[in-house]
């Protein structure tokens, strides 16, 4: 077993007495640990996952924020938002719902942990490379898988904000929608509360937490010290987005997905206007 296609803490799983599976992207994911407990049972304390194996991208350089606006459906964003962002093909098919965050003037990052990952990090492959008139449509841009520059850990559950809290001091956790530098003890991160899908209330409390990998083990243990946390693997995670969201059902389910402005605009995954890839396929409002 390759340690860099299973990930930083791949000996920490082994200890768990992690089940691990190839990757759709090629690496290799934890899928369950012995003994894990059951999701809802996980969620009354709080969900610790490691998402290596996911979709989980960097779209940074000059033409980053003309990529994520032409590729992502819902609403711009600001420096320091983070939201779920519909992401479409050229006939108005969903291809997924990454979380979208805006790390910096020319930096996004999107994740997506579910089975449509994989097509998610293609197409956006395709876009990056589209020719415009005189060379690249999206001139400058970088598109690099992210999980080798920042561990990427989900802890979601009732206890998740409380358990978090306690390695802050000075510098509060992030409100739902937002994404920012937090100083976990002496471990400089960045943390993102995920904001509640589609508008309705959200399952558990979850919150995003990229780390650097010279840190992640440490991190990981620290967490998993807390009687309140306990891992769980991608299966779990893809029973999380599946329930927790009122698109899951639909995208765990295999071939093109058909949804209608009116939908994507109850789920706040769609603006105004037709600037994104998609857009004039959709049915009217």
């Amino acid at each position: 077993m390759s340690a860099q296609r299973a990930g930083i803490l791949h000996e920490e799983h082994l200890l768990l007495g992690a089940r691990l599976v190839e990757s759709a992207l090629g690496g290799l994911e934890v899928a369950s640990y012995a003994g894990e407990k059951d999701l809802p049972s996980a969620l009354k304390g709080a969900a610790l996952a490691d998402l290596t194996g996911s979709a989980y991208l960097l779209v940074s350089g000059a033409g980053a924020a003309e990529l994520a606006r032409a590729a992502l459906s819902g609403r711009a964003l600001g420096v320091g938002d983070a939201a779920f962002e519909g992401c479409l093909t050229g006939d108005g098919g969903l291809v997924s719902v990454p979380l979208a965050m805006r790390t910096g003037d020319a930096e996004h990052v999107l994740l997506d942990p579910s089975a449509r990952g994989p097509v998610l990090a293609g197409w956006l492959g395709f876009l990056a490379g589209l020719e415009g008139r005189g060379g690249r449509a999206f001139e400058g841009v970088e598109l690099e898988d992210a999980s080798e520059l920042l561990v990427a850990l989900l802890l979601a559950g009732a206890e998740a904000e409380r358990v978090l809290s306690d390695y802050v001091s000075a510098e509060p956790l992030p409100p739902a929608g937002a994404v920012a530098p937090v100083h976990l003890d002496a471990i400089g991160a960045l943390v993102a509360r995920l904001p509640e899908p589609g508008g309705s209330p959200a399952q558990a409390p979850a919150f995003l937490v990229l780390v650097p990998p010279a840190s992640a083990r440490l991190l990981w243990r620290s967490l998993l010290s807390f009687n309140e946390v306990s891992p769980v693997g991608h299966e779990a995670l893809r029973e999380l987005a599946r329930t927790s969201a009122p698109w899951g059902e639909l995208l765990a389910q295999d071939g093109p997905c058909r949804v209608g402005r009116e939908d994507l605009a109850r789920w706040g995954l769609v603006r105004d206007g037709g600037d994104f890839v998609g857009a004039r396929a959709l049915e009217p409002r």
